[in-house]
């Protein structure tokens, strides 16, 4: 992948377009991207990742990426122009931002992320031309990823050696090493093979589980069913004891004699069937013949007792019969007689309505005869006629007093609509210039609201700047008190070192000489006799001295180098803040945010408040149009009402004369009709009760003379004795059913008495069909009893016989089952260390990540031996790391090899400059095995961010060299550093020049210095 040409726009700390020609720069295959601290160096590469991916490495959100300094209607943008695959390409890309908008209430609109890929091709003339290739955030990533071979992770690791992570790998714990390397080469998928191995395992446990757990129900079961105890406790006692279930052909072979014993036990319950069978059928037969004869005897016993009850009721039979034939002839006269009494009471009750009908007519008319009453009543519907026919002229003259009352009201109504609508109408013009000049004031302050928006908006950023400005003004002094109180703690360490260690080489004479022994070679000279030796000094200072000495130096250096960085990102953080603050203090601009705000608050609710205003201005304006037509209404109906009203009044006179003749005394026409109604009431209804007494008198008279004649015909004397005669229906019934029920009792009591089976079974003993049931019973006991043991013995064959064939079953399964578990058990602890064959005690995801870490140790060796003038090697370690507990080794741990002393130790050890050279060679190591393992294609393109100013003249050399190698077949290497001396060393750089209005970017190559 090489890179030939990036243009940035509003981006970052580039507040307009700037452009990199990388194909420049990369003349002499390596470039130098220099500038002052917050200048944004770093964001030249932010640019690149974000033109590739759609996002800049770490964690940081695609919203932050607008810069600052660019102009409103600037949009963000990146255009990168590369190479890969043999592909030339060119992607354009814009975060996500906001735009002025005139559309918006706001003033501002949000504008979507976009994304458009193309490549060079060439046409017919042979010109280039850039085709498009996709303009979707999806595709893109996909055409990105499959014509470089890396993912966003693994290119920010391989090709943007980012700031402040040289060192994270190198020192970095098993743990976080593997998470990375798990990242950069996929190995997750080995991780689940062991995950895979031990589901597999676990479902061939609980098949193979299944299966015994089967086996043991089985025989579980085969033991109940085979239950010998309760029929043959002999037999129980000699059962064969059911096997383990560890031994499933034994528990086969177990179940199998069960079966045969039961099969002789079945055979021995069905004799006793058949013998309990004969027994019981004569227990019955001799049942039966004594329940015949008992049944015999007690009906010859009931007979006679049946007899004796029928001639002690036949005594008071004489009587009831006489009564009963009384009872008859009298029935047929029982409608006479009920009749007589009906007409009786009716002829009292017409007499007694007649007498009550008379109570309401006059008192001339109290005694009159019904021809007398018929002529009043005729009278009476004469003058109601009348009357009625008067009705219409009373309503109307009701109606025309109403129709007067509701004139009334309407000409009152008309008059108080006429004087309102003229009262508001003289009040309208002011209220219409005092609206009107509401609206027009209310319209312009709405028309402000976007400025203020504006205005507000700026004062709050410029006032987040200052306070972040002036906070860390406060943090960046005492950051540089803190660099120069560790520096000077650094210098004087390092004299302190310095001053022991030319000490200690002063006296090394006599620390030699401490160490030599009579007859043992000098290691200076080697001379077997020591004649004058040198004397120790008594402040001699030891090699634990000097080596506590350079210790305490390096930390005092690290805590320097630490303080420094922190000064440096404080400042540039500083830098930043003053830039986009200004130098307006943080109080002035809190008062003109403040004044912002309620000057925009102010006329937001003022613009809250025009529409209502303008819809009451119309709403006013329409009111004004109908008062003025409600006024002319008003006035036409108050004349309409006042010639109606006249009109009314004549014809309401001239209809009461006639009514006030009609009426008489009565108050209303409705009166005089009811009285005459009531009137004619009364005489009809004693008309009507008079001819009922007449009409009841003769029926009653005709009752009396059909009853003495019946009475007559049927034999009685008079009809009271016919009456006296007379019994209940039922009574006569009951009579009747009473004989003939004894009658008929008498003639089936004769005949059983007559009958001879009874007669022969009077004179034999008594029966005694209880102690037969007693032996029926005891028979069908034994029967049942016999049957139930040979059915039990029956079920007990079949239910061993399935539970056998289910046991043989199973057991045929178990045998590949257990090889399957071994296999499958055995492959999953292996790959999850938990088997003693897995020697190393490495899970398999961690023996491949141990593999490629050897990988990237071996790649970076071959750098960092040419970096160091072959002192250091990095060397791979499968032991766990210091502090771990547990039994399981990760097989990631880092050492270093000095080849100086032979010594391995940790890599926290180095120095800080030793420490960039090894994480330098790591960071290229790495590149190289993942490059080889994403795509395997070559980088053409590689950048190195920050680390120098930890090298000394001698490693800067090496380090320099080293670059100068990775230059070789095509490469270019772009070095972002602060560090003097790479400036000189290196011709083609590029600038980034920091200013208050945003940042530059400015190439130059040889011809240019």
């Amino acid at each position: 992948m090489h890179l030939h040409h990036l243009t940035v726009q509003a981006f970052g700390p580039f507040a307009h377009t700037e452009n990199v020609d990388f194909d420049d720069l990369a003349g002499a295959g390596l470039f130098l991207l220099r500038g002052d601290t917050g200048a944004g160096k770093t964001s030249v590469l932010d640019a690149v990742c974000f033109a590739l991916y759609g996002s800049v490495p770490g964690v940081r959100p695609t919203h932050r990426l607008r810069s600052d300094h660019a102009p409103a209607g600037t949009r963000t943008e990146v255009v990168l122009e590369f190479s890969a695959a043999d592909r030339r390409l060119r992607i354009t890309r814009t975060p996500k931002q906001s735009r002025p908008s005139s559309r918006a209430k706001s003033g501002t609109a949000t504008a979507e992320a976009t994304v458009e890929l193309q490549e060079r091709t060439g046409n017919s003339d042979g010109a280039a031309v850039w085709e498009p290739v996709c303009a979707t955030h999806q595709d893109a990533a996909k055409e990105i990823e499959a014509a470089l071979g890396l993912s966003k992770e693994q290119f920010c690791q391989v090709v943007l050696l980012p700031q402040g992570d040289f060192a994270k790998f190198l020192r970095a714990d098993a743990k976080d090493r593997a998470s990375l390397l798990r990242q950069l080469f996929g190995t997750g998928r080995f991780q689940e093979l062991q995950a895979w191995l031990s589901k597999r395992a676990k479902a061939a446990k609980d098949d193979l589980d299944k299966v015994s757990t089967a086996v043991q129900h089985l025989s579980e079961r085969i033991d109940q069913a085979a239950g010998f105890s309760a029929q043959d406790p002999d037999a129980a006692e000699s059962q064969p004891v059911r096997p383990d279930a560890h031994h499933p052909a034994e528990t086969l072979g177990w179940a199998r004699s069960l079966l045969t014993r039961a099969h002789e036990a079945s055979a021995a319950t069905q004799a006793e069937v058949d013998n309990s069978d004969d027994v019981y059928r004569k227990a019955k037969q001799h049942q039966h013949d004594c329940t015949e004869l008992a049944t015999r005897q007690n009906q010859h016993q009931q007979a006679l007792a049946q007899r004796t009850a029928l001639d002690h009721k036949a005594a008071d039979h004489p009587r009831l019969r006489e009564q009963l034939d009384q009872g008859r002839r009298a029935e047929p006269l029982r409608p006479l007689l009920d009749g007589l009494k009906r007409t009786a009471l009716a002829l009292k009750k017409a007499h007694t309505t007649e007498e009550a009908a008379r109570t309401h007519l006059a008192p001339a008319q109290t005694h009159a005869e019904i021809p007398q009453l018929q002529l009043a009543h005729e009278e009476h519907h004469v003058l109601r006629g009348h009357a009625q026919g008067l009705l219409p002229d009373e309503q109307r003259h009701a109606e025309l007093g109403t129709q007067m009352a509701e004139l009334s009201e309407k000409e009152e109504e008309a008059q108080t609509d006429h004087d309102e609508a003229a009262q508001w109408l003289e009040a309208w013009p002011a209220l219409q210039a005092e609206h009107t000049e509401r609206v027009e004031a209310l319209g312009k302050a709405a028309d402000r609201i976007p400025q203020l928006d504006r205005e507000a908006q700026a004062l709050d950023i410029q006032l987040e700047a200052a306070r972040s400005r002036d906070d860390l003004a406060g943090r960046l002094a005492t950051a540089e008190k803190t660099e120069t109180k560790r520096e000077t703690k650094a210098l004087h360490a390092k004299k302190t070192w310095l001053d022991l260690r030319e000490r200690r080489l002063d006296g090394m004479a006599g620390e030699l000489a401490a160490e030599l022994t009579d007859g043992a070679p000098c290691s200076v000279c080697g001379s077997s006799v020591h004649p004058a030796p040198a004397q120790l000094r008594a402040d001699q200072p030891t090699r634990e001295d000097e080596e506590k000495a350079r210790a305490a130096h390096e930390q005092a250096e690290t805590a320097h180098s630490k303080a420094t960085r922190a000064r440096s990102d404080l400042a540039e953080q500083h830098a930043q803040a003053l830039g986009a603050a200004g130098t307006t203090p943080a109080e002035e601009l809190e008062t003109q945010l403040k004044a912002a705000r309620t000057a925009h608050q102010t006329a937001c609710d003022q613009a809250g408040e025009l529409a209502p205003a303008q819809e009451e201005l119309t709403r006013l304006r329409s009111e004004s149009e109908t008062r003025t037509q409600q006024r002319q209404e008003a006035r036409n109906r108050l004349t309409e009402c006042q010639a109606r009203h006249k009109a009314l009044t004549q014809q309401q006179h001239t209809i009461a004369l006639a009514l006030d003749a009609a009426r008489g005394s009565a108050a209303t026409l409705g009166d005089r009709i009811a009285e005459l109604t009531r009137a004619a009431e009364h005489l009809s209804s004693a008309i009507d009760a008079a001819q009922a007494t007449t009409a009841a008198a003769d029926r009653h008279r005709d009752a009396l003379n059909d009853a003495d004649h019946a009475a007559s015909d049927a034999g009685f004397p008079t009809r009271e004795e016919a009456a006296a005669a007379l019994q209940p229906a039922a009574l006569l019934q009951q009579w009747r059913e009473e004989l003939e029920r004894w009658d008929k009792d008498d003639a089936v009591v004769t005949d059983t008495l007559k009958t001879q089976t009874l007669i022969e079974a009077s004179v034999q003993p008594p029966a005694d069909p209880q102690a037969a049931a007693d032996a029926l019973q005891k028979a069908e006991t034994q029967v049942k009893s016999a049957a139930g043991a040979s059915q039990q013995a029956h079920d007990r064959v079949t239910d061993l016989t399935g539970l056998i064939t289910d046991l043989a079953t199973r057991v045929t399964d178990l045998q590949p089952l257990q090889a399957h578990y071994a296999l499958i058990d055995r492959l999953a602890r292996i790959t999850s260390a938990a088997d003693s064959t897995n020697t190393l005690s490495m899970e398999l995801e961690a023996y491949v990540l141990a593999a490629r870490l050897e990988e990237i140790a071996e790649a970076a060796n071959a750098r960092l031996q040419a970096m160091t003038s072959d002192r250091y090697l990095l060397v791979h370690s499968d032991e766990k790391d210091a502090g771990r507990s547990g039994r399981l080794k990760a097989g990631l741990s880092l050492r270093v090899l000095d080849n100086w002393t032979g010594t391995v130790r940790e890599t926290s050890t180095l120095s800080g400059g030793e420490t960039f050279t090894a994480s330098l060679a790591l960071a290229l190591g790495l590149a190289d095995v993942v490059t080889q393992e994403a795509s395997g294609r070559p980088l053409g393109t590689l950048f190195i961010d920050e680390g120098f100013g930890t090298l000394d003249e001698q490693n800067l050399q090496d380090v320099m060299d080293v670059l100068d190698q990775l230059r070789a077949g095509d490469r270019t290497v772009g070095i972002i550093s602060h560090v003097a001396e790479l400036g000189r060393r290196i011709p083609s750089q590029l600038q980034v020049i920091k200013q208050r209005n945003g940042s530059t970017l400015r190439p130059m190559v040889d011809a240019d210095l």
